[in-house]
């Protein structure tokens, strides 16, 4: 007997992988939730976040929306990006319980 290997074209994203993936756990819902929004340096990012916000209004109970501003480029001298923003990243994350980031053209 001859064996047959299928393979699916459907890709497995990060966030549905079961481990090792480092993403933070989702929440089921975002009714009852903080929401934030942390847009980057890109001119329509604000916007594009602006929408996504609204959207997610009209169909969740969303307890608050926070905008950030937006996320500046970081000159780096040593180091990651993320080390320049981290004390940032920190703060946002102890105010809100869900984070939307954007990047915009």
């Amino acid at each position: 007997m001859e064996s047959l290997t299928m393979v699916s074209p459907l890709p497995v994203y990060l966030d549905e992988q079961l481990s090792g993936t480092g993403l933070a756990e989702r929440p089921s819902s975002l009714d009852g939730k903080v929401l934030g929004l942390l847009p980057n340096w890109r001119p329509s990012a604000v916007e594009i976040l602006k929408g996504i916000g609204e959207a997610l209004q009209q169909r969740y109970r969303i307890k608050s929306i926070v905008l950030e501003q937006p996320m500046r480029e970081i000159p780096i001298s040593k180091g990651r990006v993320i080390d320049g923003i981290r004390e940032k990243l920190d703060d946002i994350a102890s105010r809100v319980d869900v984070v939307i980031a954007a990047t915009g053209d």
